[in-house]
């Protein structure tokens, strides 16, 4: 399973490569905000992702971390992906559910099970740690529910988590919340991949920094 899972996840980067390599590559990189030079006889480019920095190198498609961490091939589907998918839109300044995104309804349940209950599972009764595992990320508080945090996935990419604490009357609950202009710079399913990894950003966090108290 694990290997056909690859095997298709391989085939997919490699249609990404080849969109990029056939497109007007500069205005793409200016479209989706990001800054690139000549590199010999190739261009690096520098893609804000999360809390680092990937050096995009082409026609090689090399990816390398400021923090040297390994870069995975999702990773590297979810980047080529925003630079093809870029419009230039410019970002509202509004924020929408996940579900409210044109042709994202459907998906709703999914959403909450691989991106949300972990973290409600992980925060719902402390959003003191929510929001140091948001800060460890550089995440901007935001002043919705009882704790929330934006990060920014790309430049024209926010996720604003939202937590709301449980308590003897009330479950905890999460939401995330997507700037309109989303469909602009990712397709769909690429939505639900870059919130799993944001989640996933900030329960990592959030396990090290336990990890360091004990």
């Amino acid at each position: 399973m694990e290997l056909r899972r690859q095997k298709t996840y391989k085939g997919v980067f490699d249609r990404a490569r080849d969109e990029l390599l056939g497109n007007a590559m500069e205005e793409k990189f200016f479209l989706a905000g990001l800054r690139h030079e000549r590199a010999g006889a190739g261009v690096r480019v520098h893609v804000p992702f999360f809390d680092e920095n990937i050096l995009l190198d082409i026609p090689g498609f090399t990816f390398s971390s400021s923090k040297g961490a390994n870069v995975t091939l999702v990773a590297k589907i979810v980047i080529l992906h925003y630079i093809n998918n870029a419009s230039g839109i410019p970002l509202t300044g509004e924020k929408v559910a996940y579900g409210d995104i044109p042709g994202c309804m459907h998906y709703d349940p999914v959403f909450e099970k691989r991106v949300l209950k972990p973290l409600v599972r992980a925060f719902g009764y402390d959003r003191h740690a929510f929001l140091d595992a948001g800060r460890g990320l550089g995440a901007k508080e935001e002043g919705f529910g009882d704790a929330s945090l934006t990060l920014f996935a790309f430049p024209k990419v926010p996720v604003t988590f939202v937590l709301w604490e449980g308590d003897t009357e009330f479950p905890p609950s999460a939401r995330a919340l997507f700037d309109p202009s989303v469909t602009g710079y990712l397709p769909l399913e690429d939505i639900v991949v870059v919130s799993k990894l944001a989640a996933g950003r900030i329960l990592k966090t959030a396990m090290k920094s336990f990890a360091q108290e004990v």
